[in-house]
């Protein structure tokens, strides 16, 4: 199978990493188009299929995206080795022969329909392509038919999703016609932009393809293991020889040595893993002479593509701004790999692929043993597979690409170093990969203050091209020190914020049980049910927290519990309309240390006064007894009545307290005061609906709503040290969560600069529901490269899980 060059593969890197969200907006565009018809058509049937039909483009957009963009991966490498599809040839033989039901010859017609209709659209655009397109795969005229990425391509790939996903043929077919316009429409501009990028890479059109020529100076000509940048054409002037033959090797499982010299590793995942797990003699016999032969031919290969054009800086500034204006959590991941052109203002002489080959070629050549040239593969691999890791940001995965040079010069004294956890350059990797979680936006700049020393270090360790690994471990010991200083303020600041809320969580754990036990008191007997609620609730809190002060609160704590004896003896009305003067001598101190305990709970007196309007009313029939007393000592002869008026309105609200109010019940969450709620980084859910919470207009734009269950299983199922995509104050922000309470009724997360944000479990569900808070994927990533190496010999590139 002919290997794709790497401005080819770059073209099938754009086009793979704008699928989804092009059929995100095809999706869009097909379910208005088909509720639009839903609503006019008058058939019961047609318009109950309508519905079906947009109703499940819904439920699949998440999941199709990432879906078409693999099957289009595949799609674009098979179409590039065979190149022989017409550009009409949608169906394969067996679909030809499924032509005699009726149902599947309607929908291949209307697949043929959809490509017609998209032809018109992208012609334009499609010429060009297709001109720069057959000179990229080099062929000396346009043949679209050879193009990988021609429409065709895309409505093939679409039907057999679509397929895939619905049995109703009748469904696909209206999928399709609703799809078709605005496909077209995104394919232009695919194409347009490929276009353009080619020219710029100084692609020409077939007609004017530049052939260049070798150095006639040359003493060994070579034939290049591949046609030149796997472009598909040969050096004009360059000899060719025949291949020399490939032996047997030493021992079974082992490569054929030439292959061990190439600059693209072909090794069997087999070989990798009995190589980092297990090792063995085998590996340390000598290179021969068939490898420094295939070696030579590489170099030849590679300073051929040295002379190809590559894309300035200006273009790579172009390509990596183009969706700076999108939403963090909605721009597309941009493709990287070890064949990608970095910005050399930034990486210096290794931005380019070539000169990064070229220094894994100088290596091979140090190279003595099998292991050590296994090493230097196995380490190549690994960087492209961390480097297509679309957990990352682009910039890291760019870094580490970079600093392949560096990474690869241990090999040659340490061959299976990346297999040890506490190598300093593994650890090196690893570690910048866990703190770039941190960051969601790579134009902020939080991140340009953490990537900068980043790429300070890298450069500095391809500098000095030292072979030992100390020098990786100095420059994660320096990295972590400016870490290290930043993460001491945020978690000075951190730790203030959580002392408010455990404190909180224990003072209610304390009061609950401080509740059961006044329960049980047998003064609380016919008590009204808001002087319960009182005692078991605000009073509980007091008391909880003067015995948590202890012992400087004692005193404090006394009179609290003192209150309690004199508010429940103060209710009795049968022995305080006997025993007045005794009730006048107690409620003025009782009153003073109910405020007294309040305030130093934190409870404003907006929000107590309702219980003192309350215990007033109840105290009224001594004070009207306190007053006929007056009047009666002043000069009248009436008898004192023992009772006061009956009044009816109060008969509710003084009733004794039901069964259900005489039982206590644990707060549902920890109460916190106003201070409290700010310390604790509540300021920005104090709203209670989305729209004030995050921002006017931006419910408008909101995705639609998880179930209710759904949203709340994945809220119990975050751990601490969990990340999430935020949305607060109109923009995304990388928050981690830090605490969640025992119930799991109350969260903490951290933002940016130690910024505090809390919110009630009600809260996080709402905001999970309409997508506003994002649980994102974090793992090891040098390890899940690693494994995903050993377990294929080709890796297919990791797709980041969407969380719904």
């Amino acid at each position: 199978m002919t290997v794709p060059s790497p401005l080819l593969e770059q073209c099938f890197e754009e086009a793979v990493r704008h699928a989804a969200p092009m059929l995100g907006r095809c999706i869009d565009v097909g379910v208005s188009s088909l509720q639009a018809e839903e609503k006019d058509l008058r058939e019961v049937a047609a318009r109950d299929r309508a519905a079906r039909s947009w109703f499940a483009l819904l439920k699949h957009r998440n999941g199709w995206g990432p879906n078409f963009a693999q099957r289009l991966k595949a799609a674009f490498h098979t179409g590039y080795n065979e190149g022989n599809t017409s550009s009409l040839a949608l169906l394969s033989n067996t679909e030809l022969l499924a032509l005699v039901d009726d149902n599947a010859v309607a929908e291949s017609i209307e697949s043929a329909k959809l490509l017609q209709n998209l032809l018109p659209e992208v012609e334009q655009a499609l010429a060009v392509l297709d001109a720069r397109m057959s000179s990229l795969i080099g062929l000396d005229t346009v043949h679209a038919e050879k193009n990988p990425l021609r429409p065709s391509v895309y409505v093939r790939v679409l039907r057999e999703m679509l397929t895939a996903s619905e049995s109703d043929a009748e469904v696909r077919t209206l999928w399709m016609r609703h799809l078709a316009p605005v496909l077209g429409r995104e394919l232009r501009g695919l194409y347009e932009n490929l276009a353009l990028m080619l020219q710029r890479a100084n692609v020409q059109e077939a007609s004017y393809r530049v052939r260049l020529v070798a150095d006639p100076q040359a003493t060994r000509p070579a034939q290049p293991k591949r046609d030149l940048l796997d472009f598909g054409f040969t050096p004009s002037g360059v000899a060719t020889e025949a291949a020399p033959a490939r032996p047997e090797p030493v021992h079974p499982f082992m490569p054929a040595m030439g292959d061990l010299a190439r600059a693209h590793p072909t090794l069997d995942h087999d070989v990798m893993q009995q190589f980092l797990q297990q090792g063995g003699e085998e590996y340390a016999q000598a290179l021969n002479e068939q490898y420094f032969r295939q070696l030579d031919r590489e170099m030849a290969a590679m300073q051929a593509e040295a002379s190809l054009p590559v894309l300035d800086d200006a273009v790579l500034e172009e390509e990596r701004t183009r969706f700076r204006d999108l939403p963090v959590v909605d721009r597309p991941a941009r493709g990287v790999s070890i064949g990608s052109q970095l910005k050399a203002e930034a990486w210096g002489d290794f931005a380019s692929a070539v000169a990064r080959t070229r220094a894994l070629l100088d290596l091979k050549r140090q190279a003595r043993s099998v292991g050590q040239a296994i090493g230097l593969d196995v380490v190549r691999k690994l960087v492209n597979q961390v480097a297509r890791d679309p957990l990352l940001l682009a910039p890291v995965r760019e870094a580490v690409v970079a600093l392949e040079p560096a990474l690869l010069s241990q090999a040659l004294t340490e061959p299976r170093y990346f297999n040890e956890d506490a190598h300093p350059a593994r650890r090196l990797v690893e570690s910048v990969a866990q703190r770039s979680f941190r960051y969601n936006d790579e134009f902020s700049e939080e991140f340009e203050s953490f990537f900068g020393p980043v790429r300070d270090a890298f450069r500095q360790l391809n500098e000095r091209a030292s072979k030992e690994p100390k020098a990786f471990g100095e420059a994660l010991d320096k990295l972590r020190g400016h870490w290290r200083s930043q993460d001491d303020r945020e978690q000075q600041l951190q730790n203030d914020r959580l002392h408010a809320l455990r404190h909180a969580e224990e003072r209610q754990a304390l009061a609950d049980r401080t509740a059961w036990d006044l329960s049980q008191r047998p003064d609380v007997e016919n008590a009204p049910g808001f002087i319960l609620d009182f005692i078991y609730g605000s009073w509980a809190l007091v008391l909880a927290q003067a015995e948590m002060g202890l012992p400087d609160s004692q005193a404090e704590l006394n009179a609290y519990r003192k209150a309690v004896t004199d508010l429940l003896w103060s209710i009795r009305k049968e022995v305080t309309l006997r025993r007045p003067a005794d009730l006048f001598r107690i409620v003025p101190g009782l009153i003073k240390t109910l405020h007294q305990g309040l305030d130093a709970l934190g409870k404003t007196r907006e929000e107590t006064q309702p219980f003192f309007d309350a215990l007033m009313r109840l105290h009224e029939p001594v004070l009207g007894l306190r007053r006929a007393k007056v009047r009666s000592d002043s000069g009248h002869s009436d008898p004192i009545p023992l009772e006061p008026a009956f009044d009816p309105t109060r008969l509710d609200e003084f009733a004794p307290a039901t069964p259900e109010q005489r039982l206590p019940k644990a707060a549902a969450q920890p109460w916190l005061g106003q201070q409290e709620l700010a310390n604790a980084g509540f300021e920005d859910t104090l709203a209670s609906d989305l729209g004030s919470l995050h921002g006017e207009g931006d419910s408008d734009h909101a995705p639609l709503e998880a179930p209710a269950m759904d949203a709340e299983q994945l809220l119990m199922s975050l751990r601490e040290g969990t990340w999430v995509d935020m949305y607060s104050h109109g923009e995304w922000l990388r928050a981690q969560l830090i605490w969640a309470s025992t119930r799991g009724t109350l969260f903490m997360f951290t933002s940016r600069g130690g910024r505090a944000h809390s919110m009630t479990k009600r809260v996080c569900v709402r905001l999970i529901r309409n997508r506003w808070l994002r649980p994102v994927e974090a793992r090891p990533v040098v390890q899940t490269a690693l494994d995903t190496v050993l377990a294929s010999g080709a890796p297919p590139v990791l797709e980041p899980v969407s969380v719904q």
